[in-house]
């Protein structure tokens, strides 16, 4: 019987990093299981860079040094020249996170249960076969869930005719007004030719495909611009609401990525949150050490109950932007802000909405 030294359970971006920043190491034999072809995903992740994202920086397709948040006629420009907001796509995580000196064992199967037996665990998969391994890394999670908000996108990679964009800006947010439900236009430029243009909601449910591709033409056809190719897609969710397990009390299961609570709920950023998880794990004695802080977290739930009982369409998020600095603003976002950061962003809300959220 084979008893590997882990056992990775989804190999998305933070059971890629479980590989490559804890056991990256020839005498290591690991174990993963993954119920899709990770071949065929190649999405984009965004972040803007910290010091935690800092050793991958060679990884990054692009940096932008400015962002902006509009609606309508309304456009703010942020910049920052140290916190750059940055892309790395799942295909060059993945092809780094899989670039170790380890063992590896990649089965394609789903993992149903496992279970403690003596100084191991047994895994068992829905083709009823069984596994062993010491450590379990845990990345499985509920994306929905009945009345909470979700954040939901559909995007297209085009190729113009024309030259077309600016390249040297991202339109972090462009919102567009609909009847109950938030949503809004992200614009990557990669060169003047090329974007990823997404459609980008926040709402409890998830729409149909020609929903967001008619938001994204109408879009386009605004900027005029007519001619273009398509692409590869992307489309994805993130819950907005905290779906972190329990940590378990046996030290060698970890739940790690959303499940672990790496996410940051209110603004659906996860890539880089996912990340820096697993270098607190591989530095903690802790199965699941915290990513957000505690003020961070409490604010991330006033906030999601405020979203949940108002129908916000992009005000209180262009307000923020007018009040806060590029650096502040990242900051925000990157959940390391300032105290005096914080004051301003409580005093950028809605009052009435916001007392309301607290007690909700």
């Amino acid at each position: 019987m084979k008893i590997y030294n882990a056992a990775i359970i989804g190999l998305g971006p933070s059971g890629l990093a479980v590989n490559k920043l804890i056991y990256d190491n020839k005498d290591k034999e690991i174990i993963a299981f993954e119920n899709t072809n990770i071949d065929n995903r190649n999405n984009f992740f965004g972040f803007w860079l910290t010091d935690w994202m800092k050793p991958f920086e060679k990884l990054i397709e692009k940096k932008w040094n400015k962002w902006v948040i509009s609606k309508s006629n309304l456009e703010i420009i942020h910049s920052d020249k140290k916190h750059p907001y940055c892309v790395i796509s799942f295909k060059k995580w993945k092809n780094y996170c899989l670039n170790t000196k380890n063992n590896l064992k990649i089965i394609n199967e789903t993992v149903t249960e496992y279970c403690a037996t003596e100084n191991y665990y047994k895994i068992i998969t829905n083709n009823n076969k069984q596994y062993f391994a010491r450590k379990i890394y845990d990345s499985r999670n509920n994306k929905q869930r009945k009345h909470e908000f979700i954040q939901h996108f559909y995007g297209i990679n085009i190729t113009t005719t024309n030259s077309e964009f600016n390249e040297d800006k991202v339109k972090l947010m462009h919102f567009i007004e609909e009847k109950n439900l938030l949503h809004f236009i992200y614009l990557l430029p990669f060169n003047k030719n090329k974007a990823l243009v997404e459609s980008t909601v926040f709402s409890r449910n998830v729409l149909n495909e020609k929903w967001y591709r008619d938001k994204i033409y109408k879009y386009l056809e605004n900027l005029n611009i007519r001619k273009f190719r398509e692409g590869s897609e992307e489309k994805g969710i993130i819950p907005m609401f905290f779906s972190q397990e329990k940590p378990s009390n046996d030290p060698n299961i970890y739940n790690i990525g959303i499940r672990g609570g790496a996410c940051k709920p209110s603004t659906g950023y996860a890539f880089s949150f996912l990340i820096k998880q697993i270098q607190l794990i591989k530095k903690s004695s802790n199965n699941q050490p915290k990513v957000h802080n505690l003020i961070e977290r409490k604010m991330d739930k006033i906030f999601l109950n405020y979203l949940k009982n108002n129908n916000e369409n992009g005000t209180s998020f262009i307000k923020l932007a007018e009040n806060l600095n590029g650096t502040e603003f990242q900051s925000f976002m990157m959940g390391n802000s300032s105290f005096f950061t914080k004051i301003k962003i409580i005093k950028s809300m809605p009052k009435l909405p916001f007392i309301k959220a607290i007690f909700n």
